[in-house]
This record gives C-alpha cells, sequence and structure tokens, in this order.
C-alpha cells in the first residue's frame, strides 16, 4: 500500500489507517482477527483512545507480535497533567501492551476554552511532553471536530499530527487546516471521511451531521444518491476517492470486519487520482461561495439559535443540491430564526465578519420556501 510521511514525524504511514471504534462491538476474538487482516494488507496506522471501550486492549493483543513494525496512535481525553500522567498515559500503555506509544493526542478539542486548559501549565499538554522526555511516547498530536480552534493549536508548534473530519459535505478543513499544517510540516490525519455515505463502512456520526440510511432519514433518497450512489459500499469507494485527492496523509476508518479492510485497502491501492469528470462533479477544490460559515462555533446566540447548523443546512441548499432534507430538519427546530432579536452579539463575535443575520433570514427564507 502507499505509503505517505506523516508530517515532521518523518513516520511513513499506510494511506488507510485502522481506526479503533468498532471493534468495540465484536468479540476479541473477532477484533483481533480484524485488526491482523489490516496488518496483512499493509496497514501499519492504527488509532484509537482510551475512551473507545475495550479497544486499546484489542488492538495491543493484536499487534503485540509486530510491535516493532506498526505505529499506534491513541489519545487521552483528560484535560489536566494529573489525570492525564496518571491514569491515561500508564493505562494506555499497559492496553496496548507496550512500552512506548508513538502518537498521543489530545482527545477531542474542539472549542477555544478546552484548548487553553489542555494547553495551560497544569494541562494535559504537559503531561504529555513530560511522557515524550521519558520515551514513553515519540509525539504528540491532537484531535477535534473544528479547524478553526485546530488552526490555532498547530499555529503554537506544540503538535505534531492533527486529526480532523473531512469528507465530501464537509470540507472546512481544507481551506485554512490542511494547508497550514502542511505548510507547518504538521502530520494530517482525516477521519469521518465516509460520513454521510452509509453503508456498511459507515457507523453515526457526531451530532448526526451526517444521516447514513438516506432510504430512512432522507425524504428524497436521490439527492443523497446523487453524490454517494445507491449501494453501500460504492457509496464509500467515492467518498474515500474524494478524500485520498487531498494533501493528506492518512485515513482512519473504522473497521467492523476482513471484508470492509480488503474493500477499503483495495479501493486505495487502485487509486491513482480523481478523474476531470470527478473533479467537475464534486467541485473538487471549491468551497460554498462567500458569505459561507465555517462552524467554528464562536458565535452564541443567548436566544438559543443555533446558528451554525442552521448555515450549515444552506451550505447544503446552496451547494450541494440538497434542498429536501435541509427543509425537513429545519422543520424540527423549537427555535426558529424568526426568534431572533437582532442583538448583534453574533455578529460581534464572528472572526469571519459574517453578515449573520442577513445569511439566517436568507437561509430560513429558502428552506420555508420548500413547503
Amino acid at each position: 500500500m502507499e505509503k505517505r510521511k506523516l508530517g515532521r514525524t518523518g513516520l511513513e504511514v499506510s494511506v488507510i489507517g485502522f481506526g479503533g471504534i468498532p471493534i468495540i462491538a465484536r468479540s476479541r476474538k473477532e477484533a483481533v482477527q480484524v485488526v491482523k487482516r489490516a496488518y496483512e494488507l499493509g496497514i501499519n496506522y492504527f488509532d484509537t483512545a482510551r475512551a473507545y471501550g475495550d479497544s486499546e486492549e484489542k488492538i495491543g493483543e493484536a499487534l503485540k507480535d509486530v510491535r516493532d513494525e506498526v505505529i499506534i496512535a491513541t489519545k487521552t481525553h483528560q484535560r489536566t497533567r494529573e489525570d492525564a500522567a496518571r491514569a491515561g498515559i500508564r493505562h494506555s500503555l499497559r492496553n496496548l501492551q507496550t512500552d512506548r506509544i508513538d502518537l498521543v493526542q489530545l482527545h477531542g478539542i474542539d472549542d477555544e476554552n478546552t484548548l487553553k486548559k489542555a494547553m495551560s501549565p497544569d494541562g494535559a499538554l504537559s503531561a504529555l511532553k513530560e511522557a515524550r522526555s521519558k520515551g514513553l511516547i515519540d509525539f504528540i498530536g491532537i484531535s477535534g471536530h473544528n479547524p478553526y480552534v485546530l488552526s490555532k493549536a498547530i499555529e503554537t508548534g506544540e503538535f505534531d499530527t492533527v486529526l480532523v473530519s473531512f469528507n465530501i459535505l464537509d470540507r472546512v478543513a481544507a481551506e485554512k487546516l490542511i494547508p497550514l499544517a502542511n505548510e507547518l510540516d504538521v502530520g494530517v490525519v482525516i477521519m469521518k471521511a465516509l460520513g454521510g455515505c452509509g453503508g456498511p463502512l459507515e457507523f453515526p456520526q457526531r451530532n448526526a451531521r451526517f444521516l447514513g440510511k438516506p432510504e430512512l432519514d432522507w425524504p428524497d433518497a436521490s439527492e443523497f444518491i446523487r453524490y454517494f450512489g445507491q449501494e453501500g459500499m460504492e457509496r464509500a469507494r467515492r467518498s474515500l476517492r474524494f478524500v485520498l485527492a487531498h494533501n493528506i496523509d492518512t485515513v482512519i476508518l473504522g473497521f467492523r470486519s476482513v471484508e470492509e479492510v480488503e474493500y477499503a485497502v483495495k479501493v486505495a491501492d487502485e487509486f491513482e487520482g480523481l478523474s476531470e469528470e470527478e473533479k467537475e462533479f464534486y467541485k473538487f477544490g471549491e468551497f460554498p461561495p462567500e458569505p459561507y460559515c465555517r462552524e467554528c462555533g464562536v458565535c452564541k446566540c443567548p436566544e438559543g439559535i443555533r446558528i451554525p447548523v442552521i448555515l450549515r443546512w444552506d451550505q447544503f441548499y446552496t451547494f450541494y443540491g440538497i434542498k429536501n432534507w435541509t427543509g425537513s430538519q429545519y422543520e424540527k427546530l423549537n427555535v426558529k430564526v424568526n426568534m431572533c432579536t437582532e442583538c448583534g452579539e453574533c455578529e460581534e463575535k464572528c472572526p469571519y465578519n459574517l453578515p449573520i443575520i442577513k445569511m439566517l433570514k436568507n437561509t430560513e427564507a429558502r428552506l420555508l420556501s420548500l413547503r
């Protein structure tokens, strides 16, 4: 399998990585079989976390005989130095049956306050740096779903890698974060590459950003199928090809079975770039026209209007042509745009200086026109 350099770590990682969540639902024997098959097919990057049930233990068991031939990445969800040092790192070392971990990432850093806490003198980052000085871990990374916050994090120079969600319908990371990481030589790891594609390789996504069963969740399945195809594995193939075409280092997929591993590896092995037709169809390298919301989460509406969510749906409507679904979702909201008092707090806080109030009103008019 193709290998790419994981930023300044110098590690050569397989373009397909192993995501450790789904094997939680498998027996120890089944999970070990899936992990070992991934290794046999050339996958050498295995990502897990202490928060993922017994995932670390199963991966540690499967890879103990080939430990020096693989790269193991885990995460700590603790925010303080004491918790991360005493509970996080030691437990992970024991679970993974190793005396060192290649990469430990701060887990789920999705807002600036959490980042500030984790990076404070008594924060988890200081524990990771101490563990690195002792030879317990080699590199330090950060993970999250907010490219705005992650960009600020890697600009500090403290992180060797960044793990972020990125897929056809969630491409904000490609605007600034991925180019910035490339410039700073920070390794780029992608999660949720199949977000929204459904099928056997899919599992529920954070905040139900993209629903995996269009036949049940999408009022007009044709809108979904237009992007991802009818059959589950075909959806996975299209989604994976789109992500592999970007300047990223590895894509971690959550595998449940040997069959899924074999399929994903086949897609990666056959990938030689997107065709011109694919680039045009997926608007490769394009972003929604300005002004558009990057979902940085800085704005907080005192009336409880879910600003980033509503403006995301507007992107679905205007940029992707997914209209019926967005209209149906808006109808479910308890607090709609007409509750806006136009206090202007959101616009004062927006780092992108967006005319949020006007954008919300335009979005509501579009979505209500579907009635």
